[in-house]
């Protein structure tokens, strides 16, 4: 009897250890072929910093503006497409992947709103040299509200898109309560690899996009490869999921000082509009536009509108 039971978990274990192989093999492989499809629609500048490589686009002349990519799995500078040239006409425009997105380097943990911030303002120290106009959307324009607690001086006016850290603030205990988890190699690859699939970035689009049937098979599919390149992506998505990097921006933003523009989506389900009007309350000046049939994304999904009000905006 005792030799049909140990018999019975030796081949339970067996079995087990031998589907854990199967999975691991799998996520590998996964991996390996995501890590070779790097975004080269476009050519690409890089400055090597000490902890990996930063790709960024530099296209234009003039006064410099810096564009600051959303966090979402997927995003890069690629956000940008649709008015980058326009803005370029009358400023060089310079838009970084951020460390853990497109074809920049992923740190191997996840990073907080303080050292993007940080980074940002390395990266205008060392590529740019010189003050910059600023335009980050949501996540994005937290850093740049954060660099300007840090590094005022190098801020000259900033288009803000629906910053998140005015209405939700800080990750709360809750929110990042998975991120052991999400590092995890097995388990938390899985989630990972189920979280960027086409079908899971479809969704995440879905709801940053009022309409959602403007969202093509190729979009997704962008999304969906730079959601995995990059040999620390799952630290990235961890981050992006517990909402590691963000801050409390209230308080950057009520000292802010230099000339602004807030821009925000009507319909913007991710970070409602009411955040919008809590942030017009604070401040009595700077610019505000709202508008309508736009979600999180208006510099993508209202991009004629957005390039207007921010060009007239600079002059």
């Amino acid at each position: 009897m005792k030799k049909n039971i140990a018999k019975y978990f030796l081949g339970l274990f067996g079995a087990v250890g031998a589907t854990l192989a199967g999975l691991v093999g799998y996520q590998q492989l996964v991996l390996k072929k995501a890590r070779q499809k790097k975004d080269e629609t476009y050519f690409m500048e890089t400055w090597e910093t000490e902890a990996g490589e930063i790709a960024y686009r530099s296209v234009g002349k003039g006064r410099p503006l810096l564009l600051i990519h959303s966090v979402m799995a997927g995003a890069s500078c690629r956000e940008w497409d649709d008015v980058i040239d326009g803005l370029s006409e009358n400023y060089h425009v310079y838009a970084p992947d951020l460390p853990g997105f497109g074809n920049s380097f992923c740190p191997t943990e996840p990073w907080t709103a303080y050292q993007y911030a940080q980074f940002l303002h390395e990266f205008i120290e060392n590529v740019v040299k010189r003050p910059v106009c600023i335009c980050g959307a949501n996540a994005g324009a937290d850093f740049a509200l954060v660099l300007s607690m840090l590094h005022l001086e190098q801020v000259k006016r900033m288009i803000l898109v629906s910053p998140e850290g005015i209405g939700k603030g800080f990750a709360t205990e809750e929110d990042t309560k998975a991120l052991p988890l999400l590092l995890k190699p097995v388990a938390g690859t899985q989630k990972f690899l189920l979280a960027t699939s086409k079908k899971a970035i479809r969704q995440q689009l879905e709801t940053a996009f009022y309409a959602k049937e403007t969202i093509s098979a190729e979009l997704v599919q962008r999304y969906a490869d730079a959601a995995r390149f990059g040999d620390h992506a799952q630290s990235t998505y961890a981050g992006i999921a517990t909402r590691f990097y963000a801050a409390d921006t209230k308080p950057a933003f009520e000292k802010l000082s230099v000339p602004f523009l807030m821009v925000w989506g009507e319909e913007n389900r991710q970070n409602p509009a009411e955040y919008f009007d809590m942030a017009e309350k604070m401040k009595d000046f700077g610019a505000f536009a709202l508008f309508e049939n736009t979600g999180a994304l208006p510099h993508m999904e209202n991009s004629k509108a957005f390039l207007e009000n921010v060009k007239e905006f600079l002059k």
